[in-house]
Parts: structure tokens; sequence; C-alpha cells
């Protein structure tokens, strides 16, 4: 397919209208209200997006003045994304994760003019952020709770806004969607970083689009036959990853369900019954922990069937068939084990994507021969962010899939996958240095070592700058050894710690009692590593550890918020206790 032959729509805004008038009175988004879910029509979004669109005007939003948007998941999440484009603004989504330092930088470093900002708590981050910039904003508050402006906080009440009828209102949706065109920015978005300052992302219309198009052409065939396709939404909207499935979903006409939160994810999913869903690598390994775990209390026949259900499948994928008698015992088993697992995620599950890290093969494979349809993709916020990803039909689970439609990469010399087309970012946000060295030529540099295996489909190899190099002058991958840890008894997280020394040491998070026995948790723990050394090369080989009952999270800093481990972080927290272990 052409690039032009897909080009349909100028802009994001083009795309919502047109859906809009075509779905008119049918549900669009989905949210928990007194327990029970309801929905607000295309028409009653329209309708919202234009009465806020229309307010932001009146307090000065225009040329893509930007305007800070701090939600959880929820209806109000999207229409103010789009209101915002619609009123010539930029939106810059941010996590609800972060510390009032963090909205501090991003609101002086966007320059953001407006925030919209959800409930209490995140109002209080977000205004002691902007009392400490002694910047006069604009401050729109979703939920309706009791505060006082500042001298530097202007107040604005969501539902004053919707009701507040303005005679002179014009369809800014309409006008906008004529004027926007691909190249024009719809957003920044702040990279959680791994190490040092986030840096702003800013993509434009046509490459939030790109992702779309691409993602509409290959997902249509398993698709196509249901009528009413139902997205259920719990990953950040703050994340490119999700955020760009908004608008695959308004693309698609699908409706969207918001989650309420991860504690309430499977009771969501029973539900929804949702058709398609996204979520992260570590929701998966916890995932398949807890039925692993759960299953344990069973039967010793229902443990059988279970692990039978496991082997078999992986055998079918792995083999492309099955003996007959096999064959007929993989059929029982669909039934016994598949069909009730398929069950609590609602029984409809198409398609469960997998992004924003890799997933490991062990993962993926024991989940998928469950039943479970899971399928890997690739990309960074700075690519829109998909760049490849497996999907109905087309499925190879230890790489991240083909290439999207219209996507060009190319490896370099030293093994950098490198990309190039409409999804790629117009830059980073008032970081002309950071730009230049994201950029060879056109081609960005996604700092991820690949390949392309027989079929065509991308394989992810390693981070460039997460490589170990040992004082030997070997290089070696850390994540491929923390992802074989984290799969052994006692290992919930690992971190492994070598660069510039002769040999590999680990930090261990493990999810058992430390106090509760330290010689039987040591001594299991020294039995899952001996079995990783087992299938390492000598230079990979785990020489010694420090065990640590405290997880890698986000409010401890160890962890990015889109699941990332942050190595300075925690080389920066154990630096004594890894030193140690050389000595």
């Amino acid at each position: 397919m052409s690039f032009e032959q897909v080009q349909k729509y100028s802009n994001l805004l083009s795309v919502f209208r047109e859906k809009s008038i075509a779905n008119k009175d049918k549900p669009y988004l989905w949210s928990k209200q007194n327990s029970d879910y309801t929905s607000i029509s295309w028409l009653q979004t329209y309708k919202a997006i234009n009465n806020l669109a229309n307010y932001l005007k009146s307090i000065g939003i225009k040329n893509d003045a930007r305007v800070l948007l701090v939600s959880e998941n929820r209806p109000e999440w999207q229409i103010s994304d789009i209101a915002i484009m619609a009123a010539d603004g930029v939106t810059v989504p941010a996590y609800i994760t972060i510390t009032s330092q963090d909205y501090e930088y991003i609101i002086n470093h966007s320059e953001s003019m407006v925030v919209i900002v959800s409930s209490q708590s995140l109002f209080e981050k977000v205004a002691n952020a902007i009392n400490k910039l002694k910047k006069t904003i604009h401050v729109i508050i979703i939920d309706d709770f009791d505060t006082e402006a500042s001298d530097f906080i202007k107040l604005h009440n969501w539902a004053d806004i919707q009701k507040e009828v303005n005679k002179e209102a014009i369809d800014l949706i309409e006008l906008e969607s004529k004027r926007k065109v691909r190249t024009d920015l719809s957003c920044i978005i702040y990279t959680s970083g791994t190490s040092g300052s986030p840096k702003g992302v800013m993509l434009s219309h046509g490459s939030i689009l790109h992702n779309c198009e691409g993602a509409y052409k290959i997902l249509k065939p398993a698709l196509e036959h249901i009528e009413d396709v139902l997205f259920l939404s719990w990953l950040p909207l703050s994340h490119s990853y999700e955020h760009t499935l908004q608008f695959y979903n308004l693309y698609s006409g699908n409706q969207i369900y918001y989650a309420e939160g991860i504690d309430k994810l499977l009771q969501n999913l029973a539900e929804v019954k949702p058709h398609l869903m996204s979520a992260v690598p570590r929701f998966y390994e916890n995932l398949l922990q807890k039925i692993s775990s759960q299953m344990s209390k069973e039967s010793k026949i229902k443990q059988k069937f279970f692990y039978d259900t496991i082997a078999l499948g992986r055998e079918h994928y792995e083999n492309g068939k099955l003996p007959v008698y096999k064959s007929i015992y993989n059929k029982i088993l669909s039934k016994l084990v598949r069909k009730k697992i398929g069950n609590r995620f609602g029984g409809r599950l198409v398609g469960l994507i997998s992004g924003g890290a890799a997933l490991n093969y062990e993962v993926g494979i024991s989940l998928y021969s469950l039943g479970i349809p899971i399928y890997q993709g690739y990309g960074q916020t700075e690519s829109g962010p998909v760049i490849s990803v497996n999907y109905p039909g087309n499925n190879k689970i230890n790489t991240v899939g083909p290439l999207l439609p219209n996507t060009k990469v190319k490896i370099s010399d030293d093994g950098e996958i490198l990309v190039i087309g409409e999804n790629v970012m117009n830059g980073y946000f008032r970081d002309k240095n950071a730009t230049d060295a994201a950029f060879d030529g056109e081609w960005l540099k996604t700092g991820d070592i690949g390949e392309f295996d027989n079929d065509n489909y991308l394989l992810i190899t390693d981070r460039m700058k997460d490589i170990i190099v040992n004082s030997g002058g070997d290089n070696i991958s850390p994540t491929k050894i923390e992802s074989l840890l984290i799969m052994e008894e006692g290992i919930s997280q690992a971190m492994v710690f070598g660069d510039g020394e002769k040999y590999l040491v680990a930090i261990i998070v493990t999810d058992m009692d430390i106090n509760d026995n330290k010689e039987k948790t040591k001594a299991i723990i020294d039995t899952s590593i001996e079995k990783v050394n087992g299938i390492l090369s000598a230079i990979e080989k785990i020489k010694n550890y420090v065990l640590i009952d405290e997880e890698f999270t986000i409010d401890n800093e160890m962890m990015t918020p889109s699941m990332k481990v942050r190595r300075f972080k925690v080389i920066e927290k154990y630096k004594k206790e890894l030193d140690n272990l050389y000595h």
C-alpha cells in the first residue's frame, strides 16, 4: 500500500469530526459511575470538546500554546486532549505518579499557560509547583472539590465550563480540522527518562495518524466481523503508547472503556469483556505468577492439566503441529483450561498488545499457550511510538513483529536500529543539541540494538546504553540475564551490574520474607542463580549478589513511570553494597 493511499486525513481533528458525524448517538467513552459503567455518545463528546475548546480560546490559548494535562484515564482526558488541539493549542500530558518538582520542571520547560487537573491530590502537587515558579497559570479542575486560588493560580471549574452557554461559540473542531496539516504539532510528551532530565518529544498529527493507519490496516482482518469493538484502557494516557492507542480506537470507531485502576483491572476485564487491551511486560509477568500461584493450590489433576496445556501449546507453537493423539488431548485442554482462563478476561479478547519494554519469551509463550492472545510490539515515544508489532496471523513471540506499514528501518554498522517515516518526531522541544544527537541524517537513532530474522521480523537484542563492558572489554547484555533471573523462584526483580569490572554481580529483589528464614531464602536464591548461570556463558555468569526486599517502584524512583528500571538510581542507592561484592 502506498503512502498516499492511506493518508485520508489531514489531522486528528478531521478524524474525530468524521467519526462523530457517522456514529452520532452511539456510545463512545465509558467510565464507572456509582459502580456501573455508563457511556457518553460521540455527539456528546463532540459538544463537550467544543465547549472546552471555546473556553480555552477565551483564556488565551492560540498559536500552539501549551496546556499541561494531569489526570487519570477517564473520558475527560480525551475530551481535554482534542479540545486543546481544537483551540489551536498543544497538549503536554504528564504522569499522575510524578512529583511536584517534576511538574515544576515540565510546566517551566514547556511554558504551559494552562493546566487541566483532575483530582484534589493532583491539584495540590500542581499548585505547589506553580507557586514555586511564581508564574500566573490558569488551572481547570475536573472534579468538584473545595480549593482556593492563589496569587499565581487562576481557578476554573470543569462543570461550570460545560454548563456555560456561549452564543458566540463557533465549531472550533470543524474550523481547525480544515486548517491543520499532518506536519503540525499535536502534543509534547516528556519522556520519563532512565537518566537525567526528561526531554519533550514533539509529535505531529501525521506521526500519530501514521500509527493509527498502520494499526487499522493490520488489525482489520481480525476485527471486521465484530460490530462493536471494545477497548479497555488502563495504561497511563500520559504514556505515548496508550495515548496513540486512544486515537487508533477513535480512528477505528471503537468504544473505549476506562478501567478503575490496576487493583480492579481483573474485575473490569470480566465486566467489560473487551476485544482489545494493552499492557507492559511487568503486567504479564505478574499475571503469569498470579495464575501459577493460584494453580499451586489446586488438586494434582488440575495442576497436571494446567502444565500440560502450557507444554502442548508451546509444542504446537514451536513445531507448527502436533501428533494426532496430542492434538486430541490439546483440544480437550482448550475446553478444560484455556476457556476458563479466557473467561476471566471476559472471553472475547482478540488481542492483548505488549509494549513499553521487552517481553520475556518464557512469559509470552506460557500465556500464549494458555490461550491468551498476546502480541509483542516495539517502539518509543520518539517514533509515535510504534515501529513494529506482531498481530493475529503474524505472531512470532521471540520477536517484536514485522514493521508497521510505511515504516522503514535499517541496522547501522554497530547494530543500532535506525528508523525513518512519518511516525518519527519533529524533535525535542527547546533542545536542539539533543535533537541533533538523536538523528543520523534523517534516520532516528533508537538506541536499541537489533536485527531482522529470515521472515523480516524485528528482534531486539539489547539497549546500546545498557550494555555492560567488563574490564576485559567484553560487551554483555544485562537485559538478557535479568529476563532469565526473574523467571526463577524467589526472584521478583533483578538488576545486573559490572561495567568496568572483572565479573558480573546482581541486585536481587525477592518476593519472600527475608527476615522469616534468612538461610532458607538465601538457599533458594542461590539455587535460582545457579540454574541461570548454567545456561550462560562464562562472562555472563553472576558471581555474587545483594539480596533486598524493597521493590523497584515509581515511588522510590527506582523505576520510570513507563516501568523501566532506572539503573543509575539503583546503583546510586546500593553503591556501597555493590562495591563490597568485589572485595
